[in-house]
């Protein structure tokens, strides 16, 4: 099974997702926010991060994400990401604005594999897990 790094500043969340992830055989490590994070990131070395994109200054996850994007070394600068939001229920914003003529496509607006709506449902998560660790 997979090394999965979690970056949620909610404890109750960070632990529910850390309990579904466990129970399907996966090792997690747990961080509270974005330099946290990206220090796992370097030492842990997982295999795909779940990642919140609104934590206590902000839009954190995304400076996250560009942060290891831009300077890691391979392969963690290439490990799949999978954002958790909450962002949906307060703003008409989407990651992936959709157009006629399919402008943007999935990871091309931000570099990661997946996103996913709080409340996370575990079936999704887990489907997604698996989806981006093949």
């Amino acid at each position: 099974m997979a090394k999965i790094l979690v970056v949620e500043d909610q404890d109750n969340i960070r632990k529910l997702i850390r309990i579904n992830l466990e129970r399907a055989g996966h090792t997690v490590c747990e961080a509270g926010g974005k330099d946290e994070g990206l220090a796992l990131a370097e030492s842990e070395q997982p295999d795909l991060i779940c990642l919140d994109v609104m934590m206590p200054k902000g839009t954190e996850g995304f400076q996250f994400v560009w942060t290891l994007r831009n300077t890691a070394d391979a392969p963690l600068k290439d490990v799949p990401i999978i954002m958790l939001t909450g962002i949906h229920d307060h703003t008409e914003l989407r990651f992936y604005p959709e157009s006629e003529d399919g402008t943007y496509k999935k990871g091309e607006y931000l570099p990661v594999q997946a996103f996913l709506d709080k409340p996370i449902d575990p079936d999704k998560l887990l489907a997604a897990v698996q989806e981006h660790l093949m």
